[in-house]
């Protein structure tokens, strides 16, 4: 899980109510497993863009702040929404389709 997953929370009371259940009752089984977006992301972040605009795509904010967490430490990103992360040229699987 990346730490900017946080950011895509809505706005107002229910942001407030989704954030204090996140850090009581989710965020403790990651310990450990929150990846940061740090700076080899921003720069992953850059060349994820490129990636995806040379390919003729675009990425959504969130997707391609995604692509770069996993971009910069080398995982694979597993989504159904697969096509911007392989125009950002990520490896990619859907778990919802049979292998």
């Amino acid at each position: 899980m990346g730490a900017i997953m946080l950011v895509s929370l809505p706005m107002g009371k229910r942001r407030n109510n989704l954030h204090e259940y996140l850090e009581k009752r989710v965020l403790p089984s990651f310990v450990g497993r929150v990846l940061p977006f740090d700076l080899a992301c921003t720069s992953a972040y850059a060349q994820v863009l490129a990636t995806a605009r040379k390919a003729g795509s675009g990425i959504e904010t969130a997707d391609a702040c995604i692509a770069a967490v996993a971009f910069a430490n080398g995982f694979t990103v597993a989504t159904r929404d697969t096509s911007p992360f392989q125009a950002a040229g990520l490896t990619v699987i859907n778990p919802w389709e049979d292998v």
